[in-house]
């Protein structure tokens, strides 16, 4: 027994390990609800992606028909208007010939979303190379000296079922030339890849496509305040661990998805036929899969279709912190604070005196001891919760507390 309590009652031991816990169990929830992690963490989700997602090959119990099209080979140039020349966007003509034909369609998609960026302004001049190629083809209507912005705008206002991603600047959303119903599509997080993602931002009062698409597809309604996020008046984590269930290749190979690029669309839209049999409730997620691509643990995947894995993080339940989970956490951690406080762990020996001093050496080994306990836990949690947890800092704690509880911080004297 510790030095410092070794004439505390039992019952006292009990009430004092039950509120250390509760205490611990309280930290541990707000560093998972932060964009925070470690590079241990990081690699030990690498470690699972790779088991699940490439080996195991799991695939969400709730799936949904999506028409992935992609925008990245049909770029266009224009006038950048902070002054550094020209900049590629997407080719906004194409965009109207898609969204005209979306609307004229009886039965319409399920939803659309716009993960382009929309903050330069697009004008179609008499001289333009595109659309001189648009007349000489004789693929559409020649726009004389038309701004294709506000026809496209005109079309995105008629589809009801429409969202549009935006982006932050100076911790505020960058509002884009159009006006719709917007998502952020924030990526920033403090690794090295995507590990982590922001599902709700209560204070700037709007969700991540993610979280709209929930929203709109699925009616989920979110809502926070500042010490924890709901989902449909269930605790949820803000912040979530993805599943990986698809990348930009195997999207290709689920009968379920389309993928096309936008440019080989264009013909095929007069068609009515066709574009009733591919869009008609389906979900058209429409970015660009050449140049918006970032690292992830599963590797470098184009950022639309890593927002439709987190949606069907979502769809699935992943966010969602069930209470037996919470009570389980909460008694686990008691049951660690009584040892660290009370009964200390047996030592993990392994010879590095060499190396380490005394004091560092015990610490290490009693930290070795909670984190594998730690990772028992944590495999549990994803068997029968589906929950995956922050490991490294409640067993950095816990190590704290024995090091000064037992005064292993002192010298020994034999």
């Amino acid at each position: 027994m510790s030095p410092l309590f070794n004439k505390v009652p039992k019952k006292t031991q009990v009430i004092i390990s039950v509120l250390a816990g509760i205490v611990i169990f309280i930290i541990t929830w707000f560093y998972i609800n932060s964009y925070y992690t470690l590079g241990i963490e990081d690699d030990l989700l690498f470690k699972e992606t790779l088991v699940r997602y490439k080996l195991m090959k799991t695939k969400p119990e709730k799936d949904k028909q999506f028409v992935f099209i992609s925008t990245g080979k049909d770029l266009n140039l224009v006038d950048d208007t902070a002054g550094y020349g020209n900049a590629a966007v997407s080719d906004r003509y194409k965009l109207l010939k898609l969204m005209q034909a979306i609307n004229k369609m009886p039965v319409k998609p399920k939803y659309v979303l716009l993960d382009l960026q929309f903050y330069l302004p697009y004008v179609y001049s008499v001289d333009d190379s595109i659309q001189a190629e648009v007349k000489k083809s004789k693929l559409a209507n020649f726009f004389p000296d038309k701004s294709i912005d506000d026809s496209l705008q005109n079309e995105i206002t008629k589809c009801k079922d429409l969202g549009i991603s935006v982006s932050l600047m100076n911790d505020k959303v960058a509002f884009p030339l159009y006006k719709g119903t917007y998502g952020l599509d924030n990526y920033v997080t403090y690794g090295s890849s995507i590990n982590k993602f922001k599902i709700y931002y209560n204070d700037l009062h709007i969700s991540s496509i993610p979280a709209l698409l929930h929203e709109k597809i699925d009616g989920a309604v979110y809502s926070a305040n500042k010490y924890a996020t709901f989902c449909n008046n269930r605790l949820c984590f803000n912040y979530i661990w993805l599943d990986y269930y698809y990348d930009g290749n195997n999207i290709k190979d689920n009968p379920n998805y389309q993928v096309y690029h936008i440019g080989s669309l264009l013909p095929l839209l007069s068609n009515p036929k066709f574009t009733d049999n591919t869009f008609k409730d389906k979900i058209v997620l429409v970015g660009n899969f050449e140049q918006d691509i970032h690292a992830t643990p599963d590797g470098k995947m184009p950022g639309t279709v890593i927002l439709a894995d987190i949606y069907l993080s979502l769809l699935n339940g992943r966010h969602y912190a069930s209470y037996l989970w919470i009570l389980f956490v909460i008694i686990l951690f008691s049951f660690l604070s009584h040892k660290a406080i009370f009964s200390p762990l047996p030592n993990v020996k392994f010879k590095s005196g060499f190396v380490f001093v005394e004091q560092i050496t015990s610490y290490i080994n009693q930290y070795i001891s909670f984190f594998g306990i730690l990772m028992a836990f944590s495999i549990l949690s994803i068997l029968i919760f589906n929950i995956t947890i922050s490991l490294f800092l409640p067993a950095t704690i816990f190590s704290a507390i024995d090091f000064f509880t037992q005064k292993k911080y002192k010298r020994s004297t034999t």
